[in-house]
């Protein structure tokens, strides 16, 4: 099975203001919902890891400078 490709921060955030949207002004059905559901877990998550390993980037820039 072919893994799938990482999106980026941009694209992740891009893909869940497009679920948000779709949910806010469609009538989704219930069984949709619920991919829609997991599918917004999932780019959550690829979010907070990204943003985590820039913020761990930043951190680790910062403290050559005081090197």
């Amino acid at each position: 099975m072919a893994k799938k490709k990482q999106l980026g921060y941009e694209e992740s955030l891009h893909k869940l203001e497009e679920i948000l949207n779709r949910v806010e002004h469609e009538e989704v059905p219930i069984d949709q919902l619920t991919e829609l559901v997991n599918e917004s877990m999932e780019l959550l998550k690829n979010c907070k890891s990204k943003l985590k390993g820039a913020e761990t980037k930043v951190e680790e820039a910062f403290n050559d400078l005081e090197d």
